[in-house]
């Protein structure tokens, strides 16, 4: 039986830590987890990790979740809660977090990207997702398992990480390529 090459990546931890930015406090409370709670009264009981995702069918996407998942305990060793910002309906949103045990994790649908552009979370570029770089990087993923699947919502909007608390975000991670790596339990870190 041949066995399997185990690759390994070098994980970004390039994120921003210059200055605090605030986001509207009635924006973050006009989006609604799946039980109804609001961004805004969930940012502002604990620090939040909040992982903004592009669409369901991303290999990158699905990459991310898959990893988060495995790393949930570590991430909330930190201190903070953990949510999504997704592009998709919430009947979707169930059926992508399911197998992964993320069905329980306050996530927020935002079909419009309306929560995306206060964040810095803008449209692709062509040379954003087609790059050598995320070429081979979605190899990778697809040999780990994380396939494509039928895109759920806009397929140019970026994805990002923000460890916020109340209105402010604290540390912020915007991907420059689809296929960028954050280290989330180094952003999940206060310090």
């Amino acid at each position: 039986m041949a066995s399997r090459a185990k690759l390994s990546f070098n994980f970004s931890k390039e994120f921003c830590l210059a200055r605090i930015e605030n986001i509207d406090a009635a924006l973050l409370n006009s989006f609604l987890s799946q039980t109804g709670q609001p961004l805004g009264a969930l940012s502002a009981e604990s620090p939040l990790l909040l992982v903004f995702l592009r669409h369901f069918g991303c290999t990158f996407c699905r990459e991310a979740v898959d990893e988060i998942a495995k790393k949930r305990e570590a991430i909330q060793a930190k201190g903070p809660l953990l949510a999504f910002v997704h592009l998709g309906t919430e009947e979707r949103a169930k059926i992508f977090f399911t197998p992964y045990g993320l069905a329980d994790v306050p996530r927020f649908g935002d079909p419009e990207g309306r929560l995306y552009e206060p964040f810095g979370l803008m449209r692709a570029e062509l040379r954003q997702y087609l790059n050598s770089e995320s070429l081979f990087r979605m190899v990778m993923a697809w040999m780990s398992g994380h396939f494509v699947g039928l895109p759920a919502g806009d397929v140019q909007r970026m994805p990002g990480a923000f460890l916020m608390h109340g209105n402010q975000i604290r540390k912020a991670f915007r991907h420059k390529l689809v296929s960028d790596r954050p280290d989330y339990v180094a952003l999940a870190s206060p310090e």
